[in-house]
């Protein structure tokens, strides 16, 4: 509130600095000759930046199949970096805990666009893990430096479900 107060007042001072009448030259003889009247030229048409072109996705060795140093690189960047695209709550059934519900993966990265997780899903385990407390992400997360591929076992609309992104080396 005291903010726009503040930008008010501010614009208010602008405005009566700049609105302020020309002193009065009534009276006065011109000195020297007069000004020298400029060309009016017209300014050159401003074009619009091009927009940024669609972000594109190079962390696969052919479709399908994970680059290994891509996924180093996102081990090594940390679990906090990576979660930061991913929306979840946790799954509780009978006062235990289930799992996380799914509410988005990465919405907009082209990298996450074929990954079976829909809004509801409820991930269980990641190679086998659950992943309960943060210590057994950070696990989950170092063991796939080796791991031949990702496995997540989920649940959607109640029925188990599974998908398996392998893990593969550059050429």
């Amino acid at each position: 509130m005291q903010y726009s107060r503040l930008l008010l007042a501010c614009t208010a001072l602008l405005f009566s600095a700049c609105a302020a009448t020309a002193p009065e030259t009534a009276g006065l003889a011109p000195v020297g000759p007069g000004p020298t009247p400029i060309e009016a030229t017209s300014p050159a048409p401003v074009t619009a930046p091009a927009p940024p072109p669609p972000p594109t996705c190079d962390i696969f060795v052919r479709p399908g199949v994970l680059k290994r140093a891509s996924l180093i690189r996102l081990i090594d960047a940390g679990l906090a970096r990576w979660l930061q695209g991913v929306e979840g709550d946790r799954a509780l059934a009978n006062h235990r805990f289930a799992g996380w519900v799914v509410k988005s993966v990465h919405p907009g990265d082209p990298c996450y666009q074929d990954v079976d997780l829909r809004r509801g899903d409820v991930v269980q385990k990641v190679n086998g893990k659950s992943i309960e407390k943060p210590e057994q992400a950070f696990d989950v997360l170092e063991s796939l430096r080796v791991a031949p591929a990702i496995v997540v076992e989920y649940l959607r609309d109640g029925k188990p479900r599974q998908f398996t992104i392998p893990i593969g080396e550059e050429p």
